[in-house]
């Protein structure tokens, strides 16, 4: 058993600004880096005392044609688990078929299975906590890989030390600091065996050509490089987190669209991650848009202030498109959906079939968020309305040249909807409130003079609810 904890080494809790006691699972194949990390957390459990986990994932690719490796890798975690008192889960995955159905590489593929089966684990057990072996090597090769992908800012982040992880727990890197030299040098003083995937000799992967014949150069060229690696994370992740918050700070006064002349007038840095994170909340479970095509959506905008109309075609079938000094993103080529439908109304909530919407009538305050059919909804406008007829009212679609009555004078519901910048996707299936086919109630828009009332004189409370759909962000 390990003495003394190596000054390379922190303690994940502490990373993770968590209780000393809470449960750890660590991703465990069975390497130097792992095997190194185990007796690690294995001498900081006699100090906490902590629940202590570990995961292991056969991913079915080194079989037959390596001497089944595989099976030997799994039984050495075992055998290791067993000798340290640690409870380990065991997974098998044909990664080789998963990656041909999915359309993914190996890499791809393997890592997905891994983090999947990590995920479950936590959800079963409600650890919070995943430690992985990640090493400064690790980061250092991250960072090459990324400068020759043309990356910005985000990718010299490399890999973080702290991540949040599917929001159910998060992902910390213990010995990030340590070069693989000092790890492999840890496990020969203190006895530690580990295995070796031999398809890390392969140099076909891009990731072991940097290992292999890069790294070394850079090591004989310069002192530490891995070191310099981990400063340069640092600053990136900084400099980062400073341009992500002021680019939500922008969004968050925006409903589903961006401002384009705004946006033209901003630096270029803070206008492309504004771009980048709108995408994102667009299409939460795609990829995230490359700098080229960032650079032409900003383009187009700064050539005109986003006054002129246009659309850009992006990849996977999305498209941006600049209308009316608003940019939004769309799938399918931009193709907004548009329906008619008319549903009388009634006390209580109900769901739009064919939209993201519901509608709720109560005498009383509703609440901010609801559930219709299983489905999780949240406020999205409100209205308080008198004198009215309950039982001639309707929540419709838009119609061709409807007008409201609003501030003594008839309004178009068009041009209110433009005016008040509600994203286009959403003009054609935003329900308009009407009593017989007087539209009464715009979302978002206006409420008519007669039946406009207060929280204090009021008949009924108009609510519309939309769907609610979590953002998550997949990282590498």
């Amino acid at each position: 058993m390990v003495r003394k904890l190596p000054d390379f080494f922190k303690d994940p809790h502490a990373i993770a600004d968590l209780p000393k006691g809470e449960p750890i699972l660590l991703a465990l194949s069975g390497g130097a880096d792992s095997s190194a990390l185990i007796y690690l957390l294995c001498r900081l459990r006699e100090v906490h005392k902590f629940p202590l986990y570990a995961a292991h994932v056969n991913h079915g690719i080194r079989t037959e044609d390596y001497d089944n490796e595989a099976l030997r890798d799994e039984q050495f975690c075992a055998e290791l688990c067993s000798d340290l008192g640690v409870d380990l889960f065991i997974h098998h995955a044909d990664v080789p078929m998963l990656a041909q159905s999915e359309g993914k590489s190996l890499e791809t593929a393997a890592r997905d299975a891994r983090y999947a089966f990590f995920e479950e684990i936590m959800l079963s057990k409600g650890i919070k906590l995943l430690v992985t072996a990640h090493n400064a090597d690790d980061n250092l090769e991250t960072q090459i890989f990324n400068l020759c992908r043309g990356c910005g800012v985000s990718g010299m982040c490399g890999i973080p030390e702290k991540r949040d992880f599917n929001k159910v727990g998060l992902v910390v890197r213990p010995i990030l600091s340590a070069s693989k030299a000092e790890i492999l040098d840890f496990c020969r003083i203190n006895g530690i065996k580990f295995v070796t995937d031999s398809t890390n000799l392969d140099d076909e992967c891009t990731r072991n050509r940097i290992r292999h014949n890069i790294l070394p150069e850079l090591k004989s060229l310069f002192f530490s490089p891995e070191r310099a690696s981990l400063r340069l994370s640092r600053c990136s992740s900084e400099d980062d987190e400073f341009i992500r918050l002021e680019a939500e700070r922008f969004l968050s006064y925006e409903k589903g669209s961006v401002d384009a002349e705004r946006l033209s007038t901003l630096h270029p840095s803070l206008a492309k991650r504004i771009i980048m994170i709108a995408y994102g909340r667009t299409f939460p479970y795609s990829s995230s848009l490359e700098a080229v095509h960032v650079e032409d959506i900003l383009a187009f905008i700064c050539d005109n202030g986003g006054k002129k109309n246009g659309r850009i075609s992006l990849p996977n079938k999305t498209v941006a498109i600049i209308r009316d000094g608003r940019l939004q993103f769309f799938a399918n080529g931009g193709e907004v959906e548009s329906r008619s439908y008319e549903i009388p109304l009634k006390e209580g909530s109900l769901q739009i079939d064919g939209t993201d919407f519901a509608v709720s009538v109560d005498s009383q305050q509703p609440p901010q968020s609801l559930y219709i059919d299983g489905e999780a909804y949240v406020l999205y406008a409100q209205a308080y309305v008198k004198n009215i007829d309950l039982s001639l009212c309707s929540a419709s679609s838009r119609r061709e040249g409807d007008l409201i009555f609003d501030n003594k004078m008839h309004k178009k519901v068009k041009k209110i909807m433009c005016d008040k910048k509600i994203p286009t996707s959403e003009r054609s299936l935003l329900p308009i409130i009407r009593e017989q086919s007087e539209a009464i109630y715009v979302p978002l828009c206006a409420v008519a003079d007669r039946v406009k009332a207060t929280a204090a004189d009021h008949q009924y409370v108009i609510s519309i609810y939309k769907k609610h759909k979590p953002e998550e962000t997949q990282h590498a």
